[in-house]
């Protein structure tokens, strides 16, 4: 973790003399993620991916795409009973618009509001339970420009709604990666 916040903070430095802010016409990214999971009382510490496609319609608005998946574990006790390790699963698939600050120079922060599906999943000994819910992600993240076709996405955070077991779960999702930009709007 240590080696990570230093390559992170190297790459910021370099990043500062970059300056002019183009408006790619599509950007892709992808990097790793955690969700902190609420299962209704219990919570699940996930680790995955995350990717989005976002097409910019002009310098402030866009419209994206959002996928992602995480997966760990989490210990049940029954009364009586020894502790088990169930995995979970939570796969998203969520679309919406996306507003974008881009007079910061190298800088790219943004907000979005998604839409979609999230299908959660658990299983123990080859007997799996799963359901496809209602998803709702709120959040943003900040973009750090490393070459004209390329950003670093230091950190992508969000509060995701979901309705599993008739409960409201109240999760978060981080997420850190590489933006690939592409075109010219």
């Amino acid at each position: 973790m240590r080696k990570f916040t230093w390559i992170i903070a190297l790459i910021l430095f370099l990043a500062l003399p970059v300056r002019g802010q183009d408006t790619p016409r599509a950007e892709v990214y992808g990097g790793g993620g955690y969700l902190r999971a609420d299962l209704g009382g219990a919570d699940a510490n996930l680790y995955g991916w995350n990717f989005s496609v976002t097409e910019n319609l002009n310098k402030w608005f866009g419209g994206t795409a959002d996928f992602s998946g995480f997966y760990g574990h989490q210990t049940q006790v029954g009364p009586g009973l020894a502790p088990v390790n169930v995995n979970v699963n939570a796969h998203t698939f969520m679309f919406g618009p996306r507003f974008t600050y881009r007079k910061a120079g190298s800088i790219t922060p943004f907000a979005h509001v998604l839409l979609g599906g999230i299908r959660g999943s658990r299983g123990y000994l080859g007997i799996s339970q799963s359901a496809v819910k209602f998803a709702a992600a709120f959040g943003g993240g900040l973009d750090v420009k490393v070459s004209k076709h390329v950003a670093v996405r230091v950190i992508q955070a969000e509060y995701v709604a979901t309705p599993f077991l008739d409960l409201r779960q109240d999760n978060i999702r981080l997420s850190a990666g590489i933006v690939f930009r592409f075109g010219k709007r």
